[in-house]
């Protein structure tokens, strides 16, 4: 329990608020958006902040909820406690999240930060097609004992349905027509899944407020039952949050407002040069780092514009380097008492522009939700863009039903003829040639790839392998000092296909800024999808052939592993080539000098 007492306000203080060169044009934006009278019109959910379009404005109208749903979900909170008091009763152990995006991201945060208590069940977030990920938390559970949370506000998310469907058939060969009691949905009314839910006669079906977009989710039910079956003080968590919106309230001066001021920061510094968002988040909040880099690249990266955030490494070496760069402004997350560490500085002593947001315990983390909610709204105006649409999302859900829709009726995926082949893995490339000189390897191609950089670029490397699994994290980290060694571009790391219901937007919406490194190892385990005729391994290949192809027609640089390897080898195959690349081009340079 949190302790008590009044509490604060959670503060942005100017001390805190290291934007060097670059204050005296925030300044300037603060007092424009004061003067608009930005947060009254914004708390009235007045859409001209963001468009004129008459389409749009009606998105816009119906994505604002989340600004009320803190003291909403507050009276709620005896109802979650009881279901969760329920569950438990029940002999529950574990509780399974099956969701993407919004539904997932901010579980996975609420169930890191807040470890679940003795006797409460304990929380996992599956949201990953690769079937090795689905195994290993089939292996993890007790099926007898377990509640799977099915979490998607359209209730028509395809990961989210397949993976339904695969525990459902699971559990009603083990309990019947018990089987029900084993599951509980969380959508927006009259979504198919609340249907669904009524019809198989699921424990309980929670309806979320149909005005709160996926990525502004997380103090509505999509964030909280789960939290609450894990244990979590949720009143906790949620009174900050109402503290919050109340200092980022129409009442409040603009220079005090926290949200405003770091979303003012955040949309300057974009235009000015400095979009790439690092984010050193104390080890105590992690993984709100995720949480953070979907909701910023989802809102803002969209025609042509955008925040790309970074989460910074665990390498003290290589954060520092990521946090470097004229690209570049910093965001400090600390927790407690803990000090933040001053702003690096680069060659001629230029420092990073640095904002340090100071959480006093863990239970500040609802209002850091919301604070990071508003900054994202105000940034998405600063840049001109709607933060609450998700134009290009679809694209690659549309290849991905089309390359379906070719293996069901002839039993394969239909690809292009790949650039060069190594060995048995095939290569595919987009927006650059295949190497002219020497020998086309995998390593000639991801240099031909980093050789196309431009300042002001980044480097997305996309990785359809387990998450929960220690061995891929760790060498993708390797992955990612390499490239950043070899190239001093902010490096990110995303995860397939949970990456396309977050960075995916900004990656084919927003700048034309991006290398693009797509891993896509094979998986020989074969685990059905019921109701269809392909299983888990052949939708996954079909979302990273989906993706490719997006990314490829928008005229983005990409190179395209595909391995008949596991992820191990895989990403070892991608290891090699880099240390080659990086061999070759120092010989260059020294052939040249």
């Amino acid at each position: 329990m949190r302790r008590s007492g009044p509490l604060e306000p959670f503060r942005l203080p100017a001390r805190d608020v290291r934007l060097l060169g670059y204050a005296p044009a925030v300044a300037r934006r603060v007092a424009t958006l004061s003067a608009g009278r930005f947060a009254a019109k914004m708390f009235r959910g007045d859409p001209s902040l963001w468009t004129s379009d008459p389409a749009a404005r009606r998105i816009v109208n119906n994505r604002l909820g989340w600004l009320r749903s803190p003291r909403e979900m507050l009276r709620e909170v005896p109802r979650l406690e009881a279901f969760a008091a329920n569950a438990r009763g029940d002999g529950m152990r574990h509780a399974v999240l099956l969701g993407m995006g919004g539904s997932s991201l901010c579980v996975e945060v609420f169930r890191r930060v807040f470890p679940p208590p003795a006797g409460f069940p304990e929380i996992i977030v599956l949201d990953s097609t690769v079937p090795g990920a689905v195994h290993r938390v089939e292996s993890d559970i007790d099926p007898a004992r377990t509640l799977f949370v099915v979490s998607s506000k359209s209730g028509t998310t395809g990961e989210t349905l397949a993976l339904q469907s695969y525990f459902w058939e699971k559990m009603r060969r083990l309990r019947g027509d018990l089987a029900g009691r084993h599951f509980v949905a969380i959508t927006d009314p009259g979504t198919p899944l609340s249907a669904e839910a009524s019809a198989r006669a699921y424990r309980a079906t929670f309806h979320n407020a149909p005005d709160i977009g996926g990525r502004y989710s997380a103090l509505s039910y999509f964030g909280l039952l789960p939290a609450a079956l894990g244990g979590a003080d949720i009143a906790a968590i949620l009174r900050p949050a109402l503290l919050m919106l109340e200092a980022c309230g129409p009442a409040a001066a603009a220079s005090d407002n926290p949200g405003l001021m770091l979303g003012a920061a955040l949309g300057v510094l974009a235009r000015r040069g400095r979009d790439k968002v690092v984010l050193a988040v104390d080890p105590g909040l992690r993984p709100f780092g995720l949480w953070i880099e979907q909701l910023l690249a989802e809102s803002t990266g969209k025609e042509g514009r955008g925040l790309v955030p970074v989460e910074a490494p665990a390498s003290p070496a290589a954060a520092r380097a990521t946090l470097l760069g004229p690209d570049r402004v910093a965001v400090v997350m600390t927790l407690g008492r803990r000090p933040a560490a001053a702003p690096p500085a680069g060659r001629g002593g230029a420092s990073t522009p640095t904002i340090v947001l100071r959480l006093r315990d863990r239970f500040d983390l609802g209002a850091a939700i919301v604070q990071w909610e508003i900054a994202t709204a105000v940034a998405g105006a600063v840049l001109g863009v709607n933060p609450f649409d998700e134009p290009n999302v679809a694209e690659s859900k549309t290849n991905t039903a089309a390359a379906l829709a070719e293996f069901d009726a002839t039993g394969g995926l239909r690809e292009e003829e790949p650039a060069l082949a190594e060995g048995r893995a095939r290569v595919f490339l987009g927006g650059i040639k295949p190497p002219s000189r020497g020998p086309a390897t995998l390593s000639a191609a991801v240099g031909s790839l980093l050789g196309r950089r431009r300042r002001g670029d980044y480097i997305a490397v996309l990785a359809f392998v387990d998450p929960g699994s220690r061995s891929p994290r760790a060498t993708l980290e390797t992955i990612r000092s390499l490239l950043l060694a070899a190239t001093g571009c902010a490096v990110t790391l995303g995860y397939g296909p949970r990456y396309l219901h977050s960075t995916g937007q900004l990656h084919k919406g927003g700048p034309n800024r991006g290398l693009f490194i797509q891993i896509v190892p094979d998986d020989t385990m074969v685990l059905p999808i019921p109701g269809t005729p392909h299983d888990f391994e052949t939708f996954k290949q079909a979302q990273g052939l989906g993706d490719y192809l997006s990314l490829k027609r928008r005229g983005r640089r990409i190179v395209r592993l595909r391995s008949p390897d596991d992820a191990a080898g895989a990403l070892r195959t991608l290891v090699a080539a880099l240390r080659a690349a990086r061999a070759v081009s120092r010989r260059v340079r020294r052939t040249r000098t």
